[in-house]
């Protein structure tokens, strides 16, 4: 059972448990033992991100309560924050160095970079729309429609993501590579600078 806006969201623990037991309401947890694997990380992470965006989808249309609509609001402020982190400090950079002339990697970097400056402009009203949501309030139909432009956009990057850049860097990146890769995604998450 998924419940609508509005009053819906407020009925409790009765509605936590039926939407904890729905899977289009979940987003796993942090693979955190596959960072020193990290392209098969990165992979997990996008799982992630198309997660929360059939959940903000669901909440455009009005059917998922307060309980979940804070989850999605952590994924982006922290999750989604950090995975753009962990891509533009180091991942990219290294595969930019790893990668042939002909692998055209500098256009396919700007592209996912500008649409990652996108998320990042248009990430702060998306929170704001969630956080009135997630406050009892309702999304008037401009507001919904940006929820849905957010999760659209946020599963194409990912689908460019998983279709051109990921097969790329398995080509490319050597062991040396994917280490030094997956110690500044951990450095980053246990709070050092890498």
């Amino acid at each position: 059972m998924i419940i609508a806006h509005g009053e819906g969201r407020d009925r409790g623990a009765e509605c936590d448990s039926a939407e904890r037991s729905d899977p289009r309401t979940a987003i796993e947890p942090q693979a955190a033992a596959l960072v020193n694997s990290p392209l098969d990380f990165l992979l997990a992470e996008h799982l992630r991100q198309r997660q929360a965006a059939k959940i903000l989808l669901l909440i455009a249309d009005g059917l998922i309560n307060r309980r979940t609509i804070a989850a999605v609001i952590r994924f982006i402020e922290d999750d989604l924050a950090q995975h753009i982190l962990d891509e533009e400090a180091c991942f990219f950079p290294i595969l930019r160095g790893r990668c042939e002339k002909d692998d055209n990697i500098e256009a396919l970097l700007n592209v996912l970079a500008d649409e990652h400056r996108e998320d990042e402009q248009q990430s702060g009203e998306v929170l704001r729309v969630l956080r009135v949501l997630a406050g009892g309030g309702d999304a008037n139909a401009r507001e919904c429609a940006l929820l849905r432009e957010f999760a659209d956009r946020l599963r194409r990057h990912i689908a460019l993501e998983n279709g051109v850049l990921l097969p790329l860097a398995r080509s490319r990146l050597d062991p040396v590579s994917l280490d030094v890769i997956a110690q500044s995604m951990t450095a980053r998450r246990t709070g050092r600078r890498n």
